[in-house]
């Protein structure tokens, strides 16, 4: 079959986590209409990032489309011609067959430190990846000064570094979303960072609510290793806490430990405000579908993380039932289920979690005839020991 280079802008404007990048991305196909494109999350990276985030996205017909874990690296030579990047030694793909229905996208990462070559000449670049019958490229460039840097992952320099009375123009510039007397500006960052949340591309949302009657409220809400991290500035003062899901009543977007709306209730959730009360009704509909995943083929209705974002805890659809996770990059993940009735008999049903300051993890059970039963699990070894019924600091 005669095949033919064909060079698509991908107009999958993936840039509300920072800079307003559209990556551009080549398509190698047979005479069939293309029906797989690959896109990278950027078009434009720093030297000193260690991984470029990669989005597949397929409208075939009739089976799903299927692929490998496998993929390459091209490097633009000073003549225009494309050579491949060697591996470095020891490196490889686990043998893992993915599948992806039409209409739907996946997100993976190329991981440059898989590959012999030093990248801090910076460079044009392209990811190569055999789908089916396709081989699809996108091509992305290193220079310095680029927004996207190991430093600013996400195009966004420190919280602290922001004047409290910054200006809401630059604020939206750089990427944030802004809310003034005037109005809203910039809300694509917010459908923006759902969607990348969604396909599991690490993000940030910055948001400046400024309506000059009191102080500015600048927050950030970072989505990494599968946790969101909240921090808020007002009055000099910064606060954080670290959440598990998106959520929606039906009229706002929140922040969430509970997996759905109806968990957060149960369980009496803290929450915050992805946008401001009343102005992310246009979120609604993807938030939906984020707890419709969050909660398909998944019994786990609750979750809390430690401050650091290593170790979490979560409560199941079985009512004496909780789990125990942790996850460090670059050192793996790994986690354990357990169940109050393996240690008493008369296990109550769990209401609540919280981590405690020495890091174990304290379990509340509110009795159906009134008190609270309270027991602490040590992740590290296992133990469990119970504490004294109606304990105070439960209530």
């Amino acid at each position: 079959m005669k095949r033919l280079w064909i060079c698509l802008l991908a107009l999958l404007m993936l840039a509300g986590c920072g800079s307003g990048d559209i990556a551009a991305t080549t398509v190698y196909q047979t005479d069939d209409p293309p029906r797989a494109a690959l896109t990278t999350e950027r078009d434009a990276y720093d030297p000193s990032v260690e991984t470029v985030w990669c989005i597949l996205s397929y409208e075939g017909e009739g089976d799903p489309l299927e692929y490998g874990a496998s993929y390459w690296l091209d490097v633009r030579e000073e003549d225009g011609t494309w050579a491949q990047v060697p591996l470095a030694e020891n490196t490889g793909w686990d043998a893992v067959l993915y599948t992806l229905p039409s209409g739907e996208k996946q997100a993976f990462p190329c991981s440059l430190s898989m590959f012999d070559y030093d990248f801090s000449g910076g460079g044009t670049f392209r990811v190569v990846k055999e789908t089916g019958d396709q081989t699809l490229t996108a091509e992305f460039t290193l220079r310095e000064g680029a927004a996207i840097s190991a430093e600013t992952p996400y195009g966004f320099g420190p919280m602290e570094d922001v004047p409290e009375y910054g200006d809401p123009a630059e604020l939206a510039n750089s990427g944030a979303a802004v809310f003034t007397e005037a109005g809203a500006e910039n809300l694509d960052a917010a459908e923006t960072f759902l969607e990348k949340v969604s396909l599991g591309i690490p993000c940030q949302l910055r948001t400046l609510q400024n309506y000059y009657e009191s102080w500015p409220m600048l927050i950030d809400v970072i989505y990494e290793n599968g946790s969101f991290l909240w921090r808020m500035r007002t009055g000099g003062e910064i606060t954080e806490q670290r959440f598990s899901h998106i959520v929606t009543d039906g009229t706002d977007v929140y922040l969430s430990n509970g997996a759905d709306w109806e968990s957060t209730e149960r369980y009496d959730s803290a929450k915050a405000f992805l946008l401001p009360s009343g102005s992310g009704s246009a979120l609604v509909p993807v938030a939906r579908e984020l707890m419709e995943t969050q909660t398909a083929g998944n019994t786990t209705r609750y979750r809390v993380w430690t401050a650091d974002g290593v170790w979490d805890a979560s409560l199941t659809e079985t009512a004496t039932e909780f789990g125990v996770g942790w996850r460090r990059p670059g050192e793996g993940s790994g986690g354990s289920l357990h169940d109050l009735g393996d240690w008493y008999d008369d296990a109550p049903p769990i209401t609540g979690l919280a981590w405690q300051a020495d890091g174990t993890l304290r379990l509340t059970c509110r009795l159906e005839a009134g008190g609270v039963r309270t027991f602490d699990f040590d992740p590290e070894n296992g133990y469990l020991t119970e504490g004294p019924v109606g304990d105070p600091a439960a209530e």
